[in-house]
C-alpha cells in the first residue's frame, strides 16, 4: 500500500512536468494583447518585438517538449510584454504633450505673424522676412489644421512630424517673438 501512494505521488509529480505551461503562456498572450492596444508597435517596438519572439520559441520548446524552457519563455515572453507596454505609455504621453505643445505654439505663431505683419501692436517685419512669412501662411494654416486632425486622431508622431520644422521656420522669422496677446509690446 506504501508503496503505491509513492508511486501515485511520482506520477503526480512526473505528469506535472509533463504537461506545456499553458496558464503562463495564456497570460503572456495576454500581456502581449495590452502591450498592443498600449500601441508598443509604435512606441516600444524593439520591447513587443522581443515579447513576441520569446512565446515564439516557447512554441518551439513545447514542441521539443521541454517545459522548463517553455516556462521561462512564457515568463520572459510576459514580462517584456508587460515592459513595452509600459514604455508605450510613456513614449506615447510625451509624443501627444509634444505634439499638442507645438499646435498650441504654431497657432500662436500664426497670429504673432499676423501682428508683425500689420504692424499694429508688434514691430513689423522687415520686407525680405515679411515677404517669406506671408508666403509660408497658408501652407502653415493647412499644416496646423491637418494636425489637429491627426492630433483627434492620436497621430501624435504624425503632428510632430508634420509642423516641427514649420514650427523652427516661424520661430526663426518671427525673431523668438512671443504670441500675440492683444497688448502692445516695444
Amino acid at each position: 500500500m506504501r508503496a503505491f501512494a509513492v508511486l501515485c505521488v511520482v506520477v503526480l509529480l512526473a505528469s506535472a512536468c509533463s504537461d506545456p505551461p499553458t496558464k503562463e503562456h495564456d497570460q503572456a498572450e495576454g500581456a502581449l494583447a495590452a502591450a498592443r492596444a498600449a500601441d508598443a508597435a509604435i512606441y516600444a517596438p524593439e520591447e513587443l518585438n522581443t515579447a513576441i519572439a520569446a512565446l515564439q520559441k516557447y512554441d518551439t520548446a513545447v514542441a521539443q517538449r521541454d517545459y522548463r524552457l517553455a516556462l521561462s519563455l512564457a515568463l520572459e515572453a510576459f514580462n517584456g510584454a508587460n515592459e513595452a507596454a509600459k514604455r508605450a505609455g510613456n513614449e506615447k504621453a510625451a509624443a501627444r504633450s509634444r505634439a499638442e505643445a507645438l499646435v498650441a505654439e504654431l497657432d500662436a505663431l500664426l497670429k504673432t505673424a499676423a501682428v508683425r505683419l500689420t504692424g499694429t501692436s508688434m514691430p513689423r517685419l522687415n520686407a525680405p522676412t515679411a515677404e517669406r512669412v506671408r508666403q509660408n501662411i497658408p501652407g502653415a494654416t493647412q499644416a496646423l489644421q491637418e494636425a489637429r486632425t491627426r492630433l483627434g486622431a492620436a497621430d501624435y508622431r504624425g503632428v510632430v512630424s508634420l509642423i516641427e520644422s514649420i514650427v523652427q521656420q516661424f520661430r526663426v522669422d518671427l525673431g523668438g517673438a512671443a504670441p500675440a496677446t492683444g497688448r502692445g509690446r516695444g
